[in-house]
C-alpha cells in the first residue's frame, strides 16, 4: 500500500513537471507578440474586424488578457463593439490529476458591449454570427460526451465580474436601453452543489422625452445538479428594484430548468403620483398601501405553453386573482384565463389634503373569462358597484349602485345604475356595442338637478382656436375612416345651473344613426325642450360642448347674423342683464338625412324676443339655408332673416318684404288705441309688402299711422356706416 501511494505521488510530481514543461514550451513557441499577431490576423480574415489588446500571458496557474477590444465592422474607425480592461483566470494544477478542474478565481473587469439595431433592421453583430468558425471534429457519440462532462468535477472559488456595461440602441425608433455598473459575484461554484450568486446593476431607458434609471440587486443560491436540468433549481433570496420612491421586492424559487416551475411572492411599496410624474404629470396626489404579488406557474418550453396556477395581486383586503393557460408557439399568442376582482375603495386610495374633503368609498366586485379569440375582445363577465364614490375634476359621483354586464369588449351594458351626481339623485341605464366598427350607444338618464361650477377641462387642442367647419368635416382617422355611432338617448334633467346657462328643466330625445364628429353621415331625429332659464354667454356656452352647439345652432346663427347687421336680436331687460338671453321656453325638432339637418322647428320665447326658425344645415357641403323670424318688439312684429353661407362664416340679410309687412300690420294692431278696423291693418300690411297698390280709398289716418310707424322703427334696422346694401357676412 505504501508503495502504491509512493508510486502515485511520483506520478503526480512527474505530471506536474510535464505540465510545467509544456507551459514553458508554449511560452517559448508562442511569445506574446506572436500570439497578438495571430489573433489580429484571425479576426481580420474571419470576422472582418480589428482586434486589439495590450498583452496576453500564460503561466503555471492561468492566463491574463489586458485592454482587449473588438471593433465594429471593418475597423475601429467605425466604433468599438466589445472592450474589456482585464480578464484573468487562475486554476489549481494538482486537482487536474484527480479529474477535477478547480478554478481558484475568474475576474473580468470593465467589459463593455454595444449592440446597435441599424435603420435597415440589421444588427452590428450579424457579421459575427455569419462568420466561419474553426473546424471541429464532431464527437462520435453525443451521449458519451455528455457522460464524460458529467464525470468531470468543475469548481471555482471565486468568479467576479466588475463594472461591466451592456448598451442597446435602436436607430429606427431612437430608443436606447442599457445595463450599467454590472457587478457579479459567485462564491464556491460547484456543478454538483449549491453555490451563491449575487448580481448588482442599473438599468437605463431612453425614448423621446421619457427616461428612467432603475437600480437592481439579485441575491440567489443556485444548484445546477451536475447539469441534470430537471433537478436544477434556484432559490431567490431577494430581487430588489427601486424607481424614485417605489421599491419592488421578489422572493421564491424556480425549479426544474427543463420545464420551469415558478413559485414567487413579491411586494410593491411607495407607489404614489410622484412615481409616474415623468410621463403622467397631471395625476392628483395619492399614495397606495403596499401591494403584494404571488405567482405560481409551470412552463413547458418544448411546447411553448404555460399553466398559470395562480396570479394574485392584493392590497389590504382588495385583490385580483387569475388562473388559466397560455401559449406562445404559434404566430400569435393564445390564452384562456379566468379572474376575480374585489376592490374596497376606501382602503386602496389614500388621498392627500388637496382632496381631503372627498373620501373614496364603496366596493367593486367582478368576475370574468378571457380568451385570445375575436382579436382579444372575447372577454365576458360582470362588474358590480356597491355604494361607490368617485371624483372627476368638477363633479362627484356618490353611492353608485348597479351591475355592468360584459358580453364582450364590444358589448357592454348596465340595465340600472343609480346614485348621486353632485349630491342630486339620478337613475340611468346605458349600453355599448361595436358592430363592424359602428358603435351602438344607449343612454337613459333621469337627474333631479344639475349644478356645475365649471365644465371639465378641454383637451389642449380643443381649448385653442376652433377649427373651421371644413376641418371639422375632415375624416378623423389617418386611414380615411371616421368613428361612427348609433345613438339612442332619453335624458331628463331638473333644474340646471352650469357656466353660462340656467334652466328650470331640460328634456332631450335622440335616435340617430351613423353619427360622427363631422355629422356628415347622420340620420335620425333629435328633439328637446327647455323650461324657463337664461343664457349669460351664448358664444362660450356653445364653444365648450359639441352637442350644445348643434342643439342651439339656429339661435347661434341668428345672433351672429344679427350682430353683423347691427340688429339687436336679444335686447337686455335691464342694464344689469346686458348680454344675457332670458327665455321662458325653448324647443327644437331636427331631422337628419345623410348629414343634412332639417330644422323642423326651433323656437325661443322670452319677454323681449321670440325666435322661430326652419331650414337646413348641410354638414357634408358645409352649407346653410335657413329662414328665421325674430320678434323684437312684440309677438306681432317679427323680423324675417334669411341665413346662408357656411357654419364658420354665416351670411344673413333681412327679408325686407315679409319683415316690413309683418311690422306694419303688427304695430297697427299693437299701437293704435281702441279697436282698429282689421281691414285697415290688413290693407296697410299688403301695401307695405307690395301685394296691392295704394289708392285714395285708404283712410288718411291709416296712411299717416303707417308713415310715422315706419319712420319710428327705422332705427331698428339702422346699419353702420360701413354696411352696404348687400348682405353682410358675420364677423
Amino acid at each position: 500500500m505504501k508503495k502504491l501511494l509512493k508510486w502515485i505521488f511520483i506520478c503526480g510530481v512527474l505530471g506536474v513537471a510535464l505540465l510545467g514543461a509544456g507551459l514553458i514550451t508554449l511560452k517559448v513557441m508562442y511569445p506574446p507578440q506572436k500570439l497578438k499577431a495571430m489573433a489580429v490576423s484571425y479576426a481580420k480574415d474571419n470576422f472582418h474586424r480589428e482586434i486589439a489588446f495590450d498583452k496576453v500571458s500564460f503561466n503555471l496557474i492561468g492566463v491574463t488578457l489586458t485592454d482587449f477590444a473588438l471593433s465594429e465592422a471593418e475597423t475601429f474607425a467605425q466604433g468599438t463593439f466589445i472592450k474589456a480592461d482585464k480578464l484573468q483566470v487562475k486554476v489549481a494544477l494538482l486537482p487536474l490529476l484527480q479529474k477535477k478542474v478547480e478554478i481558484r478565481t475568474v475576474s473580468l473587469d470593465g467589459l463593455a458591449v454595444n449592440v446597435i439595431k441599424q435603420k435597415d433592421g440589421s444588427f452590428n453583430f450579424d457579421s459575427l454570427l455569419a462568420a466561419p468558425t474553426a473546424q471541429q471534429d464532431a464527437p462520435a457519440d453525443d451521449s458519451a460526451s455528455a457522460d464524460e462532462a458529467l464525470g468531470l468535477d468543475l469548481t471555482a472559488g471565486q468568479i467576479n465580474i466588475n463594472n461591466c456595461a451592456f448598451s442597446y440602441k435602436d436607430l429606427q425608433t431612437g430608443m436606447s436601453a442599457a445595463v450599467n455598473k454590472l457587478n457579479l459575484k459567485i462564491r464556491d461554484f460547484d456543478l454538483k452543489k449549491i453555490f451563491s450568486l449575487k448580481i448588482q446593476f442599473t438599468t437605463a431607458y431612453q425614448e423621446g422625452d421619457l427616461s428612467a434609471s432603475v437600480p437592481v440587486t439579485v441575491d440567489t443560491a443556485v444548484n445546477l445538479a451536475n447539469l441534470d436540468l430537471p433537478q436544477a433549481y434556484v432559490n431567490i433570496k431577494a430581487i430588489t428594484a427601486q424607481y424614485k420612491n417605489m421599491r419592488f421586492l421578489l422572493k421564491g424559487q424556480v425549479k426544474n430548468f427543463a420545464a420551469p416551475e415558478v413559485d414567487l411572492t413579491g411586494t410593491l411599496s411607495g407607489l404614489n403620483q410622484r412615481t409616474f410624474a415623468d410621463f403622467l404629470p397631471d395625476l392628483p396626489e395619492f399614495s397606495l398601501p403596499e401591494i403584494t404579488v404571488k405567482v405560481n406557474a409551470a412552463a413547458d418550453l418544448d411546447k411553448s405553453t404555460a399553466d398559470i396556477r395562480q396570479l394574485k395581486l392584493a392590497v389590504l383586503n382588495s385583490g385580483f386573482t387569475a388562473s388559466g393557460t397560455a401559449g406562445w408557439g404559434a404566430a400569435n399568442p393564445v390564452y384562456q384565463v379566468k379572474g376575480n376582482l374585489a376592490l374596497h375603495l376606501g382602503e386602496i386610495v389614500q388621498m392627500t389634503s388637496s382632496v381631503a374633503d372627498f373620501k373614496p368609498e364603496g366596493e367593486i366586485t367582478g368576475s370574468f373569462t378571457a380568451t385570445d379569440k375575436k382579436d382579444g375582445k372575447d372577454v365576458s363577465g360582470s362588474v358590480v358597484l356597491k355604494n361607490v364614490s368617485a371624483l372627476y375634476d368638477v363633479f362627484t359621483l356618490k353611492t353608485l349602485n348597479g351591475a355592468i354586464k360584459i358580453t364582450s369588449l364590444d358589448d357592454i351594458s348596465c340595465p340600472v345604475l343609480t346614485g348621486l351626481f353632485n349630491g342630486e339623485k339620478f337613475t340611468s341605464s346605458f349600453s355599448y356595442k361595436n358592430i363592424k366598427d359602428v358603435l351602438n350607444l344607449g343612454l337613459n338618464l333621469d337627474l333631479s338637478k344639475l349644478t356645475l361650477d365649471k365644465f371639465p377641462a378641454a383637451d389642449e387642442e380643443q381649448a385653442g382656436e376652433q377649427p373651421s367647419a371644413q376641418t371639422q368635416a375632415a375624416p378623423a382617422a389617418q386611414d380615411g375612416s371616421q368613428m361612427l355611432m348609433n345613438i339612442k338617448a332619453n335624458v331628463k334633467i331638473g333644474a340646471i345651473k352650469v357656466p353660462y346657462f340656467t334652466a328650470e328643466g331640460f328634456n332631450i330625445n335622440a335616435d340617430l344613426t351613423r353619427v360622427s364628429a363631422a355629422m356628415d353621415k347622420a340620420n335620425g331625429q333629435v328633439d328637446f325642450t327647455l323650461k324657463p332659464g337664461a343664457i349669460t354667454d351664448l358664444d362660450s356656452l356653445v364653444k365648450d360642448t359639441k352637442i350644445v352647439k348643434i342643439l342651439l345652432l339656429p339661435i347661434t346663427l341668428v345672433n351672429k347674423v344679427g350682430k353683423a347687421l347691427n340688429v339687436e336680436i336679444f335686447p337686455a331687460e335691464n342694464s344689469a342683464k346686458k348680454g344675457q338671453i332670458t327665455f321662458s321656453s325653448a324647443e327644437g325638432k331636427y331631422t337628419f338625412v345623410n348629414g343634412v339637418m332639417n330644422v323642423d322647428k326651433t323656437s325661443l320665447v322670452s319677454k323681449l324676443t321670440n325666435v322661430n326658425g326652419s331650414g337646413t344645415v348641410d354638414f357634408p357641403k358645409n352649407d346653410i339655408n335657413m329662414k328665421v323670424s325674430a320678434t323684437v318688439l312684440t309677438s306681432q312684429t317679427p323680423i324675417i332673416m334669411k341665413i346662408t353661407g357656411t357654419l364658420d362664416n354665416p351670411k344673413g340679410k333681412l327679408d325686407v318684404l315679409n319683415t316690413v309687412g309683418s311690422l306694419v300690420g303688427g304695430i297697427l294692431n299693437y299701437k293704435t288705441p281702441g279697436k282698429v278696423v282689421s281691414g285697415t291693418a290688413s290693407t296697410a300690411g299688403n301695401v307695405a309688402t307690395g301685394a296691392v297698390k295704394t289708392t285714395g280709398k285708404v283712410a288718411q289716418n291709416g296712411v299717416d299711422t303707417v308713415k310715422s310707424t315706419l319712420k319710428g322703427i327705422g332705427g331698428l334696422f339702422k346699419k353702420s356706416k360701413n354696411a352696404g346694401a348687400k348682405s353682410t357676412p358675420a364677423k
